[in-house]
């Protein structure tokens, strides 16, 4: 077994669920507030990280020696890196304030000059390492993790870093885009597939542009899109052929038009979906229009998952529902209609580990402050 840390992005429920959910045969060890440390048989490298919206970095931890302490663990891991020219270096800290990071530099600076070693660190104003700083040395120097829980330190080899470029260059480099739905990010989709935890063919039922549908593609699965719009359709074929193009794929995705309350004969072992969020909002809702709005969206969803129940196929069903922050009271969710849904025979399934304590286990939300509609998303399977 090797032991990883993973540095977790700004919504840490969903990017521990992706972990739980994309590495079943992994175990968690310690969960940190924007970290993890994970159990896991294989080796991972920056096609890993490829694969995954919630997680920034990934460090493989280097054990220690009885009674070594941290900074021990950082100099020593230095010194096996040096090869009789200038190592560069950096190190980034999690559980700790970043604060302390002076301090280690300072340290590891003077054990390296110390042994005649000649090193330079990376780390600017002594902040953590950027994606950008690390692909400056990527390939010709280092950077080590340090995270602390309680009177515990790891330190870990970073072995992949979240590649900021390409997902700038897929979210606005696609020909297509639709402003008038609610623009999922790149990120959010990978998740939304790591959550079915399944290897085979994904379905998007309301592809819209395309973004699930692109995500899998990237990820190695066979994917079907449908949408009802047409027109949204041909814009996420447009968008299917430029990442094909763009990024070599040789997998090809099944495009179509199709009203997803109907039966679908297609085959498919899991579904990943962003449904319907409402019309866009960018302040808070009306309580008037809100029930209104939430009316309408009900009767689509439960037409939805009847056509599914319909088919009969006991698969992950992965779905990012709205909730609204109303401009009066409490925000509403679609509590309603999930009743609903578990009352057609579907049971909500766990996504994140027991380990996590204080978070629903069956819910997680994605959202961002200055947003009147958010995403809840849910799993589902067919009882």
């Amino acid at each position: 077994m090797n032991t990883y840390l993973f540095v977790l992005g700004n919504h840490r429920a969903l990017s521990i669920a992706e972990l739980f959910m994309r590495y079943p045969e992994g175990e968690f060890q310690v969960l940190g507030q924007d970290w993890a440390l994970m159990d896991l048989p294989g080796k991972l490298g920056q096609k890993d990280l490829d694969a995954l919206g919630g997680s920034i970095k990934i460090g493989k931890v280097i054990p220690a020696e009885e009674g070594e302490r941290s900074n021990e663990v950082l100099a020593n891991a230095l010194a096996k890196r040096y090869t009789g020219t200038k190592l560069e270096y950096g190190v980034s800290v999690y559980g700790m304030p970043e604060q302390q990071l002076k301090t280690i530099l300072i340290g590891l600076k003077k054990v390296l000059r110390a042994a005649d070693l000649k090193s330079r660190f990376i780390n600017n104003n002594f902040q953590n390492i950027t994606a950008a700083q690390y692909k400056s040395i990527a390939g010709k120097g280092i950077e080590l993790l340090v995270a602390k829980q309680g009177g515990q330190q790891w330190v870990a080899e970073t072995v992949a870093m979240q590649d900021i470029d390409a997902y700038s260059k897929r979210d606005y480099g696609k020909p297509f885009r639709d402003m008038k739905m609610g623009m999922l990010p790149p990120k959010l989709a990978q998740i939304l597939i790591n959550l079915t935890g399944v290897q085979g063919t994904i379905w998007d039922p309301f592809c819209g542009s395309g973004v699930v549908v692109m995500e899998g593609l990237l990820m190695g699965h066979p994917m079907v899109g449908s949408d009802i719009h047409a027109e949204r359709v041909e814009g996420a074929k447009k968008n299917v052929e430029w990442i094909r193009a763009t990024f070599g794929l040789k997998e090809e995705a099944k495009l179509m038009v199709h009203d997803a309350t109907q039966p679908a004969s297609h085959a498919y072992d899991g579904i990943a979906s962003e449904s319907d969020l409402g019309m866009p909002h960018s302040q808070q809702i009306r309580p008037d229009m809100l029930q209104k709005i939430i009316s309408d969206l009900d009767q689509l969803y439960i037409r939805f998952f009847t056509s599914l129940k319909t088919v009969g196929r006991k698969v992950p069903v992965v779905i990012a529902l709205p909730f609204f922050r109303s401009s009066s009271g409490p925000s509403l969710d679609m509590g309603k209609t999930i009743q609903s849904i578990e009352r057609l025979g579907f049971k909500r399934t766990p996504m994140l580990p027991e380990i996590l304590k204080g978070e629903d286990r069956f819910c997680l939300k994605y959202s961002r402050p200055d947003q009147a509609v958010g995403r809840a998303i849910y799993r589902f399977m067919l009882i």
